[in-house]
């Protein structure tokens, strides 16, 4: 019994560990030149592609690229002069990580926030139990639901723990599919499961 928590434990260090390696891999810096325009800077240190969205207040996509990263970074002078004033959001995604930064537009300046990063969670199966790890970097309040039929069959509120580390039993259940959620503040995260 031992033994198992000890390679349980060990597993979760591991996990813990390289998605904090991940996260250093993204980030996104936006300095204001002028009123109008702002220096965006993006490092990675992966050779995925980068999704670059930039969207309103209302989620309407107003800006939307595509960039290769094989360089390790991006930088481009980005032009607001013909956004309307108001809040807008800048996103960059690379494989599983997203990072982000809200940006406010005045006629006189342009203010960034502060860098938001989220990283997906692994879920996996082995054996007969459900495994989820996720680092709750916004200390967001978390939960985790299972489905299965049309119903929910599991809850658990876990809070806004950073580091969240979970396992599901899931040997009793029927054939059939089912779905594992994670949800943390806005973001929600699915991952399907069949049990032959």
């Amino acid at each position: 019994m031992k033994t198992v928590l000890k390679a349980t434990f060990a597993l979760a260090l591991a996990l813990v560990a390289s998605n904090l390696f991940a996260v250093g891999n993204l980030k996104l810096n936006i300095r204001p030149i002028n009123n109008e325009k702002a220096f965006v800077s993006i490092s990675s240190l992966s050779d995925s592609n980068l999704n670059i969205t930039i969207t309103d207040d209302w989620g309407n996509i107003v800006y939307y690229q595509e960039s290769e990263g094989k360089e390790g970074t991006y930088k481009q002078i980005f032009n607001f002069s013909e956004l309307e004033n108001g809040t807008y959001n800048m996103k960059v995604v690379s494989d599983d990580i997203a990072t982000e930064r809200q940006i406010q537009k005045t006629n006189d300046s342009i203010a960034i926030g502060a860098e938001k990063t989220t990283l997906k969670p692994f879920f996996g199966v082995e054996g007969n139990i459900l495994r989820c790890s996720y680092l709750n970097f916004s200390n967001a309040n978390t939960e985790l639901h299972f489905y299965g039929n049309g119903q929910e069959l599991y809850t658990k509120k876990i809070g806004n723990n950073f580091s969240v580390q979970e396992a599901l039993g899931l040997s009793k259940l029927s054939k059939g599919r089912y779905s594992a959620v994670l949800t943390s503040g806005n973001e929600q995260f699915t991952y399907n499961i069949e049990i032959k």
